[in-house]
């Protein structure tokens, strides 16, 4: 009986304790708000024609490759284009030899200035001839603005395009975001850089470490809810773009 009456004290205060150990917990982690979010490609573009109406020669990538920047993603038939360019490499050809000439027979008082320097002129203008050709020849071939995945190829070998239109959809998920919508009063628990833990439930709520790298200066106009991104390492890829996630705002 001595024994238990000595620790009768001890187990009242712990069994009293508890409820206020709990509610102290709670209260800690009270401001704490799950968010549910959505992944996004850390870049993402879509690549249009950059000429007025021509055909696809063809289209050497196909959904799901990986491409480097400046790869070709879509070749537009570039024959004419081609052979202007050659043309006027010709040409060059032809008035630099004149222009070397006139200059020679002004140099040895033979020929006139007037002469040396309209042939020089022509050369030049030539040339400026040629750069805007091989300008349109080089805007035939249409390359890749970043290392990435191809996710959508919008034409077909053959078929024709106009200017701005769709071609070919790359996005970047070396790195990714994910996007949440916080509400306002949150806004002054959140800075810049600050580190947050995101899950994402299509991964068995796999847990990854990002950053805070915006926060909107502007409450969503429709919700008033505060946009943040959070970025992402996604080296291996194992995040997908449009998957969702999850964060605790408000700690």
């Amino acid at each position: 009986m001595g024994l238990v009456t000595e620790n009768f004290p001890t187990r009242f205060r712990m069994k009293n304790l508890l409820p206020l150990i709990a509610a102290t917990f709670i209260t800690a982690h009270a401001g704490a708000e799950p968010v549910k979010g959505t992944i996004l490609p850390f870049k993402q573009v879509s690549v249009s024609s950059p000429v007025l109406q021509e055909v696809i020669a063809s289209i050497p990538v196909k959904e799901g490759d990986t491409v480097k920047e400046e790869q070709v993603l879509v070749q537009l038939r570039n024959d004419r284009e081609k052979l202007d360019v050659e043309i006027s490499r010709k040409l060059i050809e032809l008035k630099r030899f004149v222009a070397r000439g006139h200059k020679k027979l002004f140099n040895d008082k033979m020929g006139s200035e007037e002469k040396a320097l309209e042939a020089q002129t022509d050369l030049e203008l030539s040339e400026l001839q040629m750069q805007a050709k091989q300008v349109a020849l080089d805007e035939k071939t249409v390359r890749s603005p970043l290392n990435g995945l191809v996710v959508k190829t919008h034409k077909e070998r053959g078929e024709s395009v106009d200017r701005a239109e769709k071609l070919v959809d790359v996005i970047n998920i070396d790195q990714v975001y994910a996007q949440f919508y916080v509400k306002p009063e949150l806004r002054s628990t959140l800075s810049e850089n600050q580190a947050m833990k995101i899950t994402v439930p299509d991964l068995a709520d796999a847990a990854f470490e990002g950053k805070i790298s915006f926060i909107d200066p502007s409450n969503d106009a429709k919700s008033g809810f505060v946009r943040v991104k959070v970025l992402i390492e996604n080296k291996d890829h194992k995040i997908k773009a449009g998957m969702n996630a999850v964060a605790a705002f408000g700690k």
